[in-house]
């Protein structure tokens, strides 16, 4: 199955690599709004990638969606936001200037985190 095309060439983005690796990754980079973006382990189409944040100490794997019918990406599963971009750079881009909320799925009330993405990891 082929993703949606796209920006390959940019250093925030690390291709196939493990939650697990991500996030080590960032937990030695030890700084928040640190980030990466990674293929999605369910490999599919309508969530191609994983943007992958740190925000004090603790690293938030956010799935970045691409919707067919309008051939653009989100973040997250929808239900918060249906915030639309044209690229995933247009997401680094944005959430560079504006803070994206993080939102903890451990707790039952889902703590909400805002950041800005300030230093990619590579």
């Amino acid at each position: 199955m082929e993703k949606p095309q796209q920006t390959c060439e940019e250093d925030w983005y690390i291709g196939t690599c493990s939650r697990a690796d991500a996030e080590h990754a960032l937990h030695l980079v030890n700084k928040d709004g640190a980030f990466l973006v990674r293929d999605c382990s369910t490999n599919s189409n309508f969530e191609p990638l994983v943007l992958v944040v740190y925000h004090e100490k603790k690293v938030y794997n956010v799935k970045i969606r691409f919707v067919e019918s309008t051939k653009k990406y989100a973040l997250g599963t929808g239900y918060r936001s249906n915030d639309m971009f044209d690229s995933v750079a247009d997401i680094i881009k944005f959430h560079s200037i504006f803070p994206i909320t993080l939102v903890s799925g451990r707790t039952a009330m889902g703590n909400k985190y805002p950041d800005n993405l300030t230093q990619n990891l590579l």
